[in-house]
């Protein structure tokens, strides 16, 4: 079999034998009605040849390196999917049995349960938005139980501010799946699945362990980036939320290409909660244009200053059926 031309852009012996085709043993064509599977990498991962061979450098069948930031930096930058490997997860030393789910859902978990050998902070309570230091700028008071109970749950002066009872009202009994995309700890989650609705949320662990929280409270965590196609199938979501990450400082190209991963895999009749969305106001009209091209249903549109050259955007929207 002729060698790949990428094979030889590498010099680690996994990452070759990672990449290179692997021909079906009984000779003929696979489910996928192919002779071969081609395992895959994001085209960055050439660019980031030095960190992807560190990341890839490890002695199969022994214990991985503590390196699971290396390979957040790979996925951030756009290498991404990063290749399996034959390492062993590294765990903590002192790993707790998780509470159980009606209590793990607003209580915060064992400290003993995350690795925190990445972070500025070596414990949950450490995270407090008291505190300059913890390690994270986004999603202010997160980690705090007490006021993530508030959310979504409680009337607020803001009229951006939609409630959950109030969303799932514009299609009772309808909301049964949906994705949380943005930076958070699962409240968004958690509240839903008092509500019986399933939400998987998107998490980075950007300073602090959002993705073993979300998981810890028993809910699923969805490692990505803005960089990956959601793995759903097309028109299978009934909801996608999206506060917190995705704002004003998008490339609108970048928000183009998600915006319609989004449209893809949601459903016909299901909805789009975009929530406290913020850009300067000079760019608004062009932010707005990126949302409504899609001639979705407007249930609910509301704009409130963030600040004197900011504002908030919310809005709740509905795919057309688009019958072909």
């Amino acid at each position: 079999m002729k060698e790949e031309p990428l094979i030889n852009t590498f010099v680690i012996e996994e990452i070759r034998k990672y990449i290179t085709p692997k021909e079906n043993r009984i000779g003929k064509v696979n489910i996928y009605g192919t002779e071969r599977i081609y395992n895959t990498i994001g085209h960055v991962c050439v660019l980031m040849k030095k960190e992807l061979e560190e990341y890839m450098d490890y002695d199969i069948g022994s214990y991985c390196k503590d390196d699971w930031n290396v390979a957040q930096k790979l996925m951030v930058n756009g290498c991404d999917p990063l290749p399996r490997r034959r390492c062993l997860t590294r765990a903590s030393k002192v790993y707790q049995k998780p509470y159980p789910i009606n209590e793990s859902l607003w209580k915060l978990p064992d400290g003993r349960n995350v690795r925190w050998s990445n972070y500025q902070c070596r414990n949950f309570e450490c995270l407090s938005s008291k505190n300059p230091k913890r390690g994270y700028s986004k999603c202010t008071g997160c980690f705090e139980m007490v006021k993530e109970k508030l959310k979504w749950v409680n009337n607020s002066s803001l009229p951006v501010d939609f409630l959950i009872s109030d969303v799932l009202g514009v299609k009772p009994g309808e909301i049964r799946i949906g994705l949380d995309f943005g930076v958070g700890t699962g409240t968004f989650a958690a509240r839903m699945r008092e509500k019986n609705v399933t939400i998987v949320s998107t998490a980075l662990n950007l300073g602090a362990p959002f993705s073993e929280m979300i998981a810890l409270r028993g809910l699923i965590p969805l490692y990505a980036t803005l960089n990956q196609r959601l793995p759903f199938f097309d028109n299978t979501m009934d909801l996608i939320h999206t506060t917190g990450f995705m704002d004003g400082w998008i490339d609108l190209l970048l928000m183009d290409y998600i915006l319609f991963d989004w449209d893809r895999i949601l459903r016909p009749g299901g909805l789009l909660w975009i929530d406290r969305f913020f850009c300067t106001r000079k760019d608004l009209d062009d932010y707005m244009y990126m949302f409504l091209q899609f001639r979705y249903k407007k249930h609910n549109w509301a704009i409130a200053p963030k600040s004197k050259d900011e504002v908030y955007l919310s809005a709740l929207l509905e795919k057309p059926p688009r019958a072909i």
